[in-house]
């Protein structure tokens, strides 16, 4: 009887059966390299899911952001980027 008043109880809180640790720690999926391939639909999806990656893993700085989003940029799309890393320097000196 007592077996059944403790599940009820649990039921009508909505108290889960089992505890789940609040620290434990999960894989988060990296987003998909962007090449620089002109489809609006590539492009919006890489942005997408860099955002959702963002989210997850509790990405708030801005420049933090841009480094990790870089790295997930391959050929035309790299190349442009350092080029305009490297003109954002010149014109900061």
């Amino acid at each position: 009887m007592s077996i059944q008043i403790g599940l009820l109880q649990r039921a009508v809180s909505n108290a889960p059966a089992i505890a789940h640790d609040a620290g434990a720690r999960f894989r988060i999926p990296e987003p998909k390299a962007y090449g620089g391939a002109r489809d609006m639909k590539e492009v919006e999806n890489f942005l997408f899911d860099v955002e959702q990656y963002f989210l997850a893993a509790n990405v708030e700085d801005e420049a933090r952001k841009v480094s990790t989003a870089t790295m997930y940029l391959t050929g035309d799309a790299k190349l442009w980027c350092r080029i305009k890393y490297y003109e954002i320097q010149a014109n900061q000196v």
